[in-house]
């Protein structure tokens, strides 16, 4: 009997030396990490870290008139990010007149500082129907709103797109 319990301890203190990291670090597992493709950033985004630095040193005028640009020129906005979850809206929700079709997706890591972002996207194509949950996507549109809580830390970015395309980012 005692030898089981010898073996039995042996094999549990193997198997917590080979789980143990004597590095200290963190490692992600490979099915995790977002694909190269995903670079919030450096991409040529509408907000990647350089246009967002240039947004927030703007003054508030400055911001509303840039944000009445990005709005009147359809279809140029781009992004990335997680998508969340997605739904159907009813006829009665005030969003439904950009489409008939939400998508949730973050910014998980702040690309500029620590400012936030956050998406809604509306279209009135099924863009989400079978994108698990933490997929990194890609999509452009016209920005539709945008609300900017500068007041607080950390700050956030909250955007509205009507979405013409969402692509799974490979």
């Amino acid at each position: 009997m005692r030898g089981a319990h010898r073996l039995a301890a042996g094999v549990c203190a193997a198997w917590l030396l080979a789980a143990c990291n004597p590095s200290g670090e963190e490692k992600t597992p490979d099915w995790q990490k977002p694909p190269e493709s995903y670079d919030v950033k450096g991409a040529d985004l509408t907000f990647n870290e350089k246009r967002l630095d240039a947004f927030n040193t703007m003054s508030r005028g400055e911001r509303d008139a840039h944000v009445e640009q990005l709005k009147a020129a359809e279809g140029s906005f781009r992004g990335q990010a997680v998508f969340r979850d997605g739904s159907e809206l009813g006829e009665a929700m005030d969003d439904s007149q950009y489409g008939k079709h939400e998508i949730f997706a973050t910014v998980d890591e702040p690309v500029l500082y620590e400012i936030t972002m956050e998406y809604r996207l509306y279209s009135d194509q099924d863009f989400y129907t079978g994108l698990p949950p933490a997929t990194h996507i890609e999509f452009s549109g016209t920005l539709v709103d945008l609300e900017f809580q500068d007041e607080s830390k950390p700050r956030k970015l909250t955007l509205k797109v009507k979405a013409d395309k969402v692509e799974r980012l490979k």
